[in-house]
């Protein structure tokens, strides 16, 4: 138990020492790709209802959410940008623990931002810290050996942390207070993946950030909860996973970053579909010219993808994003579709259909979720297989910078133009300089 505390106490410690060097320019990139993400997000029909909902409850006092024109408290607007920036599956991955780390940080500094002059240095600098809170603590629940079940949405989990460590750093808050902080956020922390294929599962990263907005503030009023909530027989860490891997979260804590293997994510579904469709899109590659039929497909996944994948048809642009069968048709019939995020008005095309049909999904215990295997039998007997061993935002398989900006303008252009789109992204691209960066959501 001893060690389950000095675990906690270090992490309060590191949100609010020193930083040794300065944020690199992953954390830059991270933060455009995010609000790329969120603009893109912001119209979808989930978040109407949840801005519907918010208006009624006497929310409105003067923030705008990213891309909406509503007036909702700074708490609020938390909500509701991280949700965005989820809406399409589109955000960011760390796939040693399939979280999501940029969303429920960022959005509660741009939370603090609509209130509080914060600037480029010292936004990123909080990004940097929030992150890898969340990783780290997502790393003693659900990696190494860790026995936290998988069932658990890691950013439900964790995002609260991350958000309350950044919050925390830049209020200035002193150590027991944000040991007040962290426990406020473990004490609210929740999120099973039994959301998915739902507009939940998009609220659950908003409702962390949340958590973690709320919680910081508490503790800078003076609102105390022990660190036990965290770290005690009766926390989170315990609870959650057993015999949490406190080893592998702590290794190297301070002076290495485990947040910065995250990857923006090239393609807008779930993560355990990048490896299928990286194989498909090999797939059609490999095959040129050559438009013979398919007549069967066979996909081997990791056992996680075939149960979260699993679904044989999809109703909802929610069972979409995970559907593996019909992403992989999908992409296998016009691989330009890998990279268009899901209509709201969501429906499945006549020709995928079909297709989908002849996908068998199986569930491979040697594969893990960043591999597939995908076997392609065509109409005159042929076979290939293709073989996809380190998925696209992988640890070790990262987008380029140049991939994540186009992915930003591809997101951005519809929303505001093109023209608009490219400034904004030199501005964000400045951020280092940025004096403050509520000049940033004014584009």
């Amino acid at each position: 138990m001893e060690e389950t505390e000095a675990f906690g106490k270090a992490i309060a410690q590191f949100a609010l020492g020193a930083a040794a060097t300065p944020p690199s320019p992953f954390y830059t990139t991270a933060m455009m790709n995010w609000l790329g993400c969120a603009l893109a997000g912001s119209g979808q029909s989930a978040v109407d209802r949840v801005v519907g909902y918010l208006m009624t409850q006497g929310q409105m006092t003067g923030h705008e959410p990213i891309g909406r024109r509503e007036s909702l408290s700074a708490q609020a607007t938390v909500l509701v940008d991280c949700m965005s920036s989820a809406s399409l599956a589109h955000d960011d991955i760390h796939f040693e623990t399939t979280l999501h780390p940029a969303g429920p940080v960022a959005a509660a500094i741009f939370g603090l931002a609509r209130s509080e002059t914060i600037s480029g240095p010292q936004a990123l600098d909080a990004l940097r810290v929030g992150m890898e809170v969340e990783c780290r603590v997502a790393l003693a629940l659900f990696a190494g050996k860790a026995r936290g079940a998988r069932g658990w949405y890691a950013t439900g989990m964790t995002g609260g942390l991350g958000a309350a460590a950044a919050l925390g750093r830049l209020m200035g808050l002193e150590q027991m207070q944000m040991e007040s902080a962290l426990g406020l956020a473990a004490a609210k922390a929740s999120g099973t993946r039994g959301t998915h294929g739902s507009m939940a599962a998009h609220i659950v990263p908003g409702l962390a950030a949340e958590s973690g907005f709320v919680a910081a503030g508490l503790a800078r009023a003076g609102f105390t909860c022990g660190i036990a909530a965290l770290t005690g027989a009766n926390g989170l860490l315990r609870l959650v996973a057993g015999e949490p891997d406190l080893a592998l979260a702590s290794e190297g804590l301070g002076v290495s970053h485990v947040c910065e293997t995250t990857a923006c994510k090239p393609f807008p579904f779930g993560f355990i579909a990048h490896a299928t469709i990286q194989c498909c899109l090999d797939a059609m590659a490999s095959r040129g010219s050559d438009r013979r039929g398919i007549a069967s497909v066979m996909l081997r996944v990791s056992p996680t993808a075939a149960l979260l994948g699993s679904n044989p048809m999809p109703a909802t642009v929610f069972e979409g994003h995970v559907a593996l069968r019909y992403i992989a048709a999908r992409v296998l019939l016009d691989p330009a579709l890998a990279f268009e995020p899901l209509e709201d008005g969501f429906s499945v095309r006549a020709d995928i259909a079909v297709l989908s049909k002849k996908v068998e999904l199986v569930a491979d215990a040697k594969l893990a979720d960043a591999q597939a295997v995908c076997g392609i039998t065509f109409d005159d007997g042929t076979f290939t297989e293709i073989c996809c061993d380190r998925a696209p935002g992988s640890p070790g398989n990262p987008p380029a910078r140049a991939e994540t900006e186009a992915k930003f303008l591809r997101l951005a252009s519809p929303m505001i133009g093109a023209g608009r789109a490219e400034a904004w992204q030199r501005a964000l691209g400045e951020m280092p300089d940025c004096p403050d960066i509520s000049r940033l959501l004014q584009f």
